[in-house]
Parts: C-alpha cells; structure tokens; sequence
C-alpha cells in the first residue's frame, strides 16, 4: 500500500462488485484538512441492494496507525459489513462528523496522538449506541481495565488474534447492539406508556372535579326547582336558571376541549390553510370581546395595518386568537390593558429566549398583551402542557379547564407557525403567536 493511497477517506463493503487492491481509508498526515469528497466515497455509499435482497449492509468502523493492518482487517471483514477505516482517532472522528454512523467500532488501543480509549470516549457524542472493542497488543491487566472503562469498551481483542474468533467477536457485537437498540426503544416505549398512563389518571382526576361541581349544582337547583317550585318568585326561578345555564356550560367547555385535544393527537383534525387577509378576523375578535371586557373596566387596544395577510385556516386561526384573547380578559384585574397587534415586524421586546423558537422570514406577528399577574419560571415550563394549573387564577370568578393553551399550540403548529411567551412575575404577559404569510416550501431533496 502506498502513501498516496492513504490519503483518501472512503469505505470498503462487499457491495463493490470489483473491490480495490487498495483500501481507502482517511488520513491524517501531514496535517492534511480531514474532509470527506463525494467522488471519495461515489462507490457504495448508497444502501447495497444484492440478489437476495440485503438492504443496507451493517457498517463496522476500524481505527489503527498501521495502514497494513488496516487492509488485513477490512478485507476479513468486507463480505459481511460495510467497512469504513481510519488511521486516528481525529481521523475517525472526521468520518463521524461527516454523518457515518457504524454500529460497532474497532479501535487500537495505542496510537500515535488521540489514544483509542479516548477516541471512543469522544465517539460516544456521535454515535452513542454503538458497541466498542479494543484492540490490543498489551497485557497489562490494568492498563486493559482503564481502557475499557474510559472508552466504554464491550470487548477487548489482543493481537495476534485468530480470524475467525476476530469474526465471532464482531458478530456478537452487532447483535449485542442490536438487542441494546431494541431495549432502548422498548424501555422509551414503555416509559411513553407509563407518561400516557399518568395522563389518563389526571384526565379522570380533573374530569371528575371539574366537572363534579358544575353537575352537582346544576342537580341541587334543578331539585329545588322540582319540589319546591312554589316557594320561589319569579326571579329567583330565573336566577336559578341562569345558574343552571352557567354550570352546564362550564361542563360542555371542559368536554368541548377534551374533543378536541382527543381529535388534534389523533390526527383527526384536518386544518387546510389559505393566504387570507386577518384583519377582519382580528378585529371582530376584539368587538365581540369589548363589552365583555367593559364588565371588568379592562380597556382593550388593537393595533394593525389595514391589510395583513397569512397563510392559515380562518376557523382555527379566530379559536387560537379568541383563546389567547380570553385568557387576557380572564386573568387581567379590573381598570387594566389588553394589547393586541399584528404586524409583520417583531418589536424587540416581544423576542423568543434564544434557542426557544426558530424564527421564519416572511412571518406574520400576533401579540396578546396583558397587565395581569404575569408568569413564575414554574408556569413557563407547564405552561403549554395538558391540563396546566398555574400560579395565576381568573380575576372574576371565571372557570379554567388548563387545556386551552395546549390546545392553541397543536393549532398553531398545524399551521406551520410558533408561539412563545415573553412574561415576568407581576408584569404581565405577551403571548407571541408567529405564522408563515404565504404557504411554507417543501425543501427539495
């Protein structure tokens, strides 16, 4: 093998019909950029589609110095996996960073450099379910024990090694592999099972007491009504029956939501959005909501452009509004503020933390801003969770299910869109809704 054949990064698998005298492995000498060039690796980089039908083969990835035993290894073990090789740690951590994704390693356990140890260690960010073996030509037992426990070592082999115990080595270390990522997708299948499970005993807990109180009053009074009906006056009787019409609504709410929470997971909810003009949406919004918000002296101001468009569902657009404005009025104390505006630019002060929401160009801006109680850390982590109890409570008595703001973030995200929350403690807050203003493009492949 000579030097300029070391230079190049690449595979060997048995889907090359004519594989090299050569292997092509990635280098590292002379200080050379470690890269990765498509016409490298233009030969079995694709998933290997042979007669019997294989899919991708499975890829082992070997690390060693000595270029020799670099071919020695590839070529035992090209008919069985896809073969990727390296002659350092840096060196396979290239290839790792390149998007190769090798279910078991091989890795020297001396090398000039990065120590293979260490190079597994590093390994671990890239591919963490990989099994890892340790090639060695050393004895020390010691030594052995820290190697395998820095790299997260399966196996050791000790040089010389025998081909075919080498080859039953690595096979149980695919299967290893492969009972450890079945395991794992069992273990998280199990614990979703467990967070669904945890899920329906609160949804039977709050059902049960939010819909208790509103059903026990709506039977005391309708039993009143029904023995004693003689007793009361005319506008008692129609006291209790706005009673009965407030209670059984707050039940048809909290059922009403739960639907529709069932239906969005479900993917029973189809939304067909459309670029429409929002004004109008926005701002029968904000006159139906003005008298209601007159009862508790809470002033509300909107501010658009005349036109202003977005690509969305108009239905699912005014539920995501109409729940955000509500809330505004719900949990605002009397003689206070409620903003709303929409716009194409983002004031700075309404931005997301960062790494909290990816902002789009071409983005439409709906605030909803209040004076209320604001929000605690705590209320920011539950806040867009099922069934979300926070530190604020209704300023007039109204009821809450604590699924509207699950709800709205499932339509929101439907529509290709985000929503965020910009909120102190004792400051209010301004909840930030962002949507596409045209229809978003499919990346092409």
């Amino acid at each position: 093998m000579n030097a300029s054949d070391t230079k190049h990064s690449g595979i060997f698998s048995s889907s090359d019909d004519n594989a090299p005298d050569t292997l092509l492995h990635l280098s590292d000498e002379d200080d050379t950029p470690l890269t990765l060039h498509d016409d490298d690796i233009s030969e079995g980089i694709a998933p290997a589609d042979n007669a019997q039908g294989q899919q991708s083969l499975r890829s082992l990835l070997i690390v060693d110095d000595e270029a020799m035993l670099l071919e020695m290894l590839a070529r035992l073990f090209h008919e069985h996996y896809r073969v990727y090789t390296a002659e350092s740690g840096d060196a396979a951590l290239a290839l790792l960073k390149q998007g190769i994704m090798p279910q078991v390693i091989i890795a020297d356990q001396r090398m000039p450099g990065m120590q293979g140890p260490e190079f597994l260690a590093q390994s671990r960010g890239y591919v963490p379910q990989a099994v890892r073996i340790i090639l060695t030509g050393y004895t020390d037992v010691q030594d052995i024990i820290a190697s395998i426990n820095l790299g997260h070592v399966y196996r050791f082999i000790t040089k010389p090694w025998n081909p075919e115990e080498l080859l039953e080595t690595v096979r149980i270390s695919f299967e290893h592999h492969d009972i450890s990522t079945r395991n794992k997708e069992l273990a998280d299948a199990l614990a979703r099972l467990e967070e669904l499970n945890r899920e329906k005993s609160e949804l039977m807990g709050i059902v049960a007491h939010d819909l208790k109180n509103p059903m026990g009053a709506i039977k005391t009074i309708s039993d009143m009504m029904i023995h004693q009906s003689e007793e009361f006056s005319t506008e008692e009787r129609e006291n209790f029956l706005e009673l009965i019409n407030d209670a059984s609504t707050r039940a048809l709410d909290l059922i009403s939501s739960l639907l529709s929470l069932e239906a969005i997971e479900q993917g029973g909810v189809t939304i067909e959005c459309e670029t429409l003009n929002i004004t109008n949406i926005t701002a029968a919004l904000v006159n139906h909501y003005t008298p209601i918000a007159e009862t508790k002296s809470i002033r509300l101001h909107l501010e658009q452009p005349a036109e202003l468009t977005a690509f969305v569902e108009s239905q699912t657009f005014h539920q995501v509004l109409d729940n955000l404005l509500s809330n505004a009025i719900k949990y605002s104390p009397p003689e206070k503020n409620v903003w709303i505006k929409a716009a194409t630019r983002l004031e700075p002060a309404y931005m997301p933390e960062p790494d909290e929401v990816v902002l789009m160009p071409n983005s439409v801006f709906i605030v909803v801003e209040d004076e209320g109680p604001g929000l605690t850390s705590d209320d920011k982590i539950r806040l867009f969770g099922k069934f979300a109890r926070l530190s604020a409570q209704p300023t007039g008595g109204e009821s809450s299910t604590g699924l509207g703001l699950s709800i709205v973030k499932r339509y929101v995200e439907a529509m290709h869109g985000s929503i965020w929350v910009v909120s102190e403690a004792g400051l209010g807050a301004a909840f930030v809704v962002s949507l596409p203003q045209q229809a978003p493009t499919t990346p092409t492949p």
